[in-house]
Formats: C-alpha cells, structure tokens, sequence
C-alpha cells in the first residue's frame, strides 16, 4: 500500500486575485490554486478543479476546465 492520497474534485468559481487565482466554494470556502495551466481563458466561470491540497487554504492544480 502506498502513502498517496487521491486527488480532489471540487468545483466553484474561478476568480483572479492581485497574486494569482481563487477558487471560491458555494459553501464560502476560499482555496489558493497553484499550477502551470493557463487559468485566465476561465475567468468568473464555474469550473471543477482536480488537485492535491497543499495546505489548508492552497490547491496543486492538476487539471480545471468548465462546469
């Protein structure tokens, strides 16, 4: 057995912020994402995001595309 975990699936809106992108939560649970897609064609849109949560409030993007 091994020590990996599975990705998240979570989705929300996709928001630009002065140091990068926000994921927000319909449940007002605010996630930091990190990774190296292109987020902007994506801007304001409900998106579902695949990650790896880094920390509490930041997400290692894998994948994200439109709800």
């Amino acid at each position: 057995m091994t020590g990996a975990t599975a990705p998240l699936r979570l989705q929300g809106a996709l928001r630009p912020s002065e140091r990068g992108f926000l994921l927000e939560m319909d449940d007002g649970h605010i996630w930091r994402l990190s990774g190296a897609e292109d987020f902007a064609p994506l801007e304001h849109r409900e998106v579902i995001v695949e990650a790896r949560k880094a920390s509490s409030s930041l997400l290692e993007v894998f994948w994200i595309g439109p709800a």
